[in-house]
């Protein structure tokens, strides 16, 4: 039997909100005006339900934000466990291509509701970079050799696995990266050419 609003805290009550909004978006997709069956899944009113969470848009919003946070806290053992930047990228990219690939509720918004979850990708993509920069950079940071450091940007860094990863889930491409094994070869070969030195300059 659920707890009764007033018996709990407002962040228990959120999160209550948030898990009920995330089964009601695998059952029924992002389309569906879902304030009374996420009231009724999570056992609270609907005027709770907008009061601690707000509309629909504000649903997702929150949504994903928590699931960033989530993430995030996977990302960081994985890291941490890496000593060398090009190594460190690829295991930051596989590790969250295959948390996406394995992500229920991303996996049907991709494929039922395209138009709700692409922009997060694309046009509204800046406030995941920013954050993810800020959390991410001191990690890659400590990867980089001195030269590394006095040429890259530990912040591009993380704009760049960003971007590749944004594009390895929501784009299909002709390599087979479908599994972590493909995967890895795939990033591995790709960081070989960014790190092959530019060819000296010719003598005219």
């Amino acid at each position: 039997m659920k707890s009764r609003a007033q018996d709990l805290s407002p962040i228990a009550i959120r999160e209550r909100i948030l898990d009920a909004a995330e089964a009601c978006l695998i059952d029924v997709g992002y389309g569906t005006r879902l304030h009374a069956v996420i009231a009724e899944r999570a056992g609270l009113s609907r005027p709770t339900v907008y009061k601690y969470v707000g509309d629909q848009s504000e649903i997702f919003e929150a949504l994903f934000q928590r699931e960033i946070t989530h993430f995030f806290t996977l990302l960081r053992p994985v890291l941490l466990e890496s000593d060398r930047l090009d190594s460190g990228i690829t295991d930051c990219v596989v590790f969250a291509v295959g948390y996406a690939r394995r992500h229920a509720l991303l996996q049907k918004g991709l494929r039922d509701d395209p138009a709700v979850v692409l922009p997060w990708f694309t046009m509204r993509a800046r406030p995941f970079i920013e954050r993810g920069t800020d959390y991410l950079a001191p990690l890659f940071e400590r990867m980089m050799t001195a030269e590394q450091l006095a040429t890259i940007d530990p912040r591009a860094v993380c704009e760049w696995a960003f971007r590749l990863v944004a594009s390895l889930i929501t784009t299909g491409g002709v390599v087979d990266t479908s599994s972590d094994a493909a995967l890895r070869d795939f990033v591995d070969g790709l960081l070989s050419i960014a790190w092959v030195p530019a060819p000296a300059a010719q003598l005219v």
